[in-house]
């Protein structure tokens, strides 16, 4: 019988189908829909678009930074395989979007968050195998450097050039160079690189090493968010754990700049590459403080215990204020979880008294207590393969506001602008996991190197299929 609550009933019902079907509708062009829906499908309940209720959680929490990008995706997926990932891009291709891969979230501008592009977030991937005999592994590109390590150790006994800090993907610290603790010795991250699978422009996975799709190997050692493609997988050269693992630290106060300056930077090409030494002019219990440490990883007790007597019997020591001899060694805690930050730096190799005559000014005037300048030690230059990453210095210079109040960010930033005027003028580039693109220009790459990269670009993805780099 027709009555009027199974009228209303059939209405509501009607009404809903309606609303359903131009929200569906309004998601898909005119062209291509047999494709669109297919990939749309095949991403149910992994695809989030603006307007729905996780879409702006998984937005802001696809960064690290506090400072979040104000930029929104088309789409955010949350891909849980391989073919996830292909499915987003062949749905990027349908729509004519762009694409942006997330791993660890840890670039500081937000590179993957992107208008007018398909976010594919990859922390949903965890796959992990070791050929411990032939020192591979094969590895989702979302794993964090330090848990990898962590397993690599307990259960091969091996080891990864990883970040210095916890949390950091593997993703964009392989694509972007890599500079570890250990990359002294063993070479940047990319460099440890062996082969890679990549989704390409065309939603196809293909395999990337010397012998086949060679272009995507040498792009994905070094690009950053200018590569061409979605990492979906790495093989990665693995080595053995170093069995002696110390640090040493000194403190001064500021009045020993020059000082600590001018004996690190005549004397640092000559520690062993086992060895990185580090100085960061920043702020300990509120106050003003210069910290030089050495981190040494070596085979035996006694090579490393040599190493870190270069710091501590050096002359400039009896200047220090504290000192922590050959404690163990530990990584992560520079930069906090929670905090704003504007990160920058540049490569140099000149001598120590130009960087003073320079930018003293960028050691000594800080705009939060949280903020520091790096001194990273990385020379003599290493010599490695043809690859995207060619730039380097025997010192990187990084000028970092860390801070907590949005109401900071203007006063920061130009901080962070009038420290990079100072050491852009002594610098040979910068760094690409450092990249401040929207800002700082460049160069990351060498002008060869980079002009091969954008001829690879017009080859393989002429549409501009990935959105390359922030401007």
């Amino acid at each position: 019988m027709l009555t009027r609550r199974r009228l209303l009933k059939w209405g509501k019902t009607l009404a809903a189908a309606v609303v359903g079907a131009k929200a569906f509708a309004a998601r898909l062009p005119r062209l291509g829909i047999a494709a669109q829906a297919a990939a749309a499908d095949a991403l149910e309940g992994k695809i989030y678009y603006p307007g729905e209720p996780r879409y702006e959680v998984l937005r802001r929490g696809a960064t690290f930074n506090a400072r979040k990008p104000n930029r929104f995706p088309k789409a955010i997926v949350m891909a849980k395989s391989v073919d996830d990932v292909i499915a987003a891009v062949k749905l990027a291709k349908a729509r004519g979007w762009q694409v942006t891969t997330r791993s660890g979230g840890h670039s500081f501008t937000g590179s993957h968050n992107r208008d007018h592009a398909v976010m594919v977030n990859l922390s949903g991937m965890s796959e992990l195998s070791v050929d411990a005999k032939a020192r591979i592994a094969t590895v989702s590109p979302a794993w964090s450097g330090d848990q990898f390590n962590k397993v690599l150790a307990q259960r091969y006994q091996l080891m990864f050039p990883a970040a210095h800090d916890t949390g950091v993907g593997l993703g964009g610290f392989v694509l972007c160079g890599g500079h570890s603790p250990n990359s002294r010795l063993w070479g940047p991250a990319c460099a440890n690189l062996q082969a890679l699978d990549v989704v390409n422009a065309d939603g196809e996975l293909i395999h990337a090493d010397e012998s086949q799709n060679s272009d995507y190997l040498w792009a994905a050692r070094g690009s950053g968010p200018g590569f061409f493609g979605v990492a979906v997988r790495f093989y990665l050269n693995l080595h053995p754990l170093p069995t002696s693992r110390k640090s040493s630290v000194l403190m001064f106060s500021p009045d020993s700049l020059d000082e600590v300056v001018l004996w690190l930077g005549k004397t640092q090409n000559s520690f062993p590459r086992l060895m990185e030494a580090i100085l960061v002019s920043g702020s300990m219990d509120g106050k003003p403080t210069l910290t030089l440490a050495g981190g040494a990883q070596g085979t035996s007790e006694k090579e490393v215990d040599s190493a870190l007597d270069l710091l501590e019997d050096a002359p400039v020591a009896k200047k220090a204020v504290a000192r922590f001899s050959k404690v163990p060694f530990a990584t992560g805690g520079a930069i906090p979880a929670g905090s704003r930050q504007i990160i920058d730096g540049v490569w140099t190799s000149v001598p120590p008294e130009k960087i003073l005559a320079s930018a003293r000014d960028a050691f000594l005037k800080l705009p939060t207590p949280q903020s520091f300048l790096l001194w990273m030690h990385w020379g003599p230059a290493q010599k490695l393969k043809d690859m995207a990453y060619s730039l380097q210095g025997d010192i990187y210079l990084s000028p970092c506001a860390i801070y907590q109040d949005a109401a900071d960010d203007q006063r920061c930033a130009a901080w962070s602008a009038e420290t990079m005027a100072m050491l852009k003028p002594i610098g040979s580039g910068s760094q690409m996991n450092d990249e401040n693109l929207p800002i700082n220009k460049g160069p990351y790459l060498s002008a060869e190197a980079s002009a091969r990269l954008e001829a690879m670009r017009a080859k393989y993805d002429p549409q501009h299929r990935f959105a390359s780099f922030p401007a």
